[in-house]
C-alpha cells in the first residue's frame, strides 16, 4: 500500500485494508464494531453484492435478496443480523398488527364502517355477512397492517370513499383513459391522480359539487334541482 507520512505515523496503520485483501466471511462471522480492525473490515466488505444488510432486504424490483422471486434465489449468500435488531422489529410488527386489528374490532361505525373499508381496499362486500368482512380485513391486517391503520387514520379517507361513490354513480366517468366530470374537468388518469387532485384546495369547488351530485341527500339538494 501507499501510505503517506500521517498515515504511517498512525498507530492503528496496521488496520489498513488493501484492495487486494482477501476475507473468508461464512455463516457466523461476528465483527465487533468498537473493536478497530473488525470494523475496518466490515466498512471494506459491506457493500459487496453477496451480503444483504437485513434478512428483508429486497432489491430495486422488491425481490428478496436472499430468497429471491419464483424464478430463481436472491442474488445475496448471507444476510446480516444485529442482536436485539430483530426482537424489536418483530415485536413492532406484532404491534401494528394489534392496533390494525383493534380498529377493525372497534370501527365505529360497526358493520357499516367495516364493509366501506373493504370497499376502500377495492373489495365489493355489501351483501356479506359482517362476520366475512371482518375477517377479509384482518387477512389484511395480517399481510400489511400499515394499510389498515392508514384507511382509519388517514386524512383523506372519506375524500376516497367518495371518489369510490361517485365513480358506482357514474357522476365520474371513466373514458379516453381518464377520469372526468361534468364532461371538461379532468381529474386525472388513475385513481390516486383523481384523489390527489380533489384532495388540492385549489379544486375545492369541484370537490363541493361532486358531493352535492354524490349526497344530494346529505347536501340538501334534491334530485329534481
Amino acid at each position: 500500500m501507499i501510505l503517506s507520512e500521517k498515515e504511517l505515523s498512525d498507530p492503528n496503520r496496521y488496520d489498513f485494508v488493501r484492495e487486494d485483501d482477501v476475507f473468508d466471511i461464512v455463516d457466523g462471522t461476528t465483527f465487533d464494531l468498537d473493536n478497530v480492525r473488525d470494523r475496518f473490515i466490515w466498512e471494506a466488505i459491506k457493500y459487496c453484492p453477496y451480503i444483504a444488510p437485513d434478512m428483508y432486504a429486497k432489491d430495486a424490483n422488491g425481490n428478496s435478496l436472499i430468497n429471491g422471486d419464483t424464478k430463481r434465489y436472491g442474488v445475496a449468500e448471507l444476510y446480516v443480523e444485529r442482536p436485539g435488531v430483530e426482537a424489536n422489529r418483530r415485536v413492532s410488527r406484532k404491534k401494528l398488527k394489534h392496533d390494525a386489528e383493534s380498529y377493525i374490532y372497534n370501527d365505529e361505525r360497526g358493520p357499516e364502517g367495516r364493509i366501506l373499508k373493504a370497499k376502500l381496499l377495492g373489495h365489493r362486500m355489501d351483501n356479506m355477512p359482517d362476520a366475512d368482512v371482518t375477517d377479509y380485513l384482518l387477512q389484511v391486517a395480517d399481510q400489511d397492517p400499515e394499510k389498515i391503520i392508514s384507511i382509519y387514520t388517514g386524512g383523506d379517507t372519506s375524500i376516497r370513499l367518495l371518489f369510490i361513490e361517485a365513480r358506482d354513480k357514474h357522476i365520474i366517468l371513466y373514458k379516453n383513459k381518464l377520469y372526468t366530470y361534468a364532461d371538461n374537468v379532468v381529474l386525472g388518469a388513475s385513481d390516486e391522480a383523481a384523489i390527489l387532485y380533489l384532495k388540492d384546495p385549489k379544486n375545492a369547488n369541484v370537490l363541493k359539487l361532486i358531493k352535492q351530485d354524490t349526497y344530494p341527500e346529505l347536501m340538501g339538494k334534491t334530485n329534481k334541482e
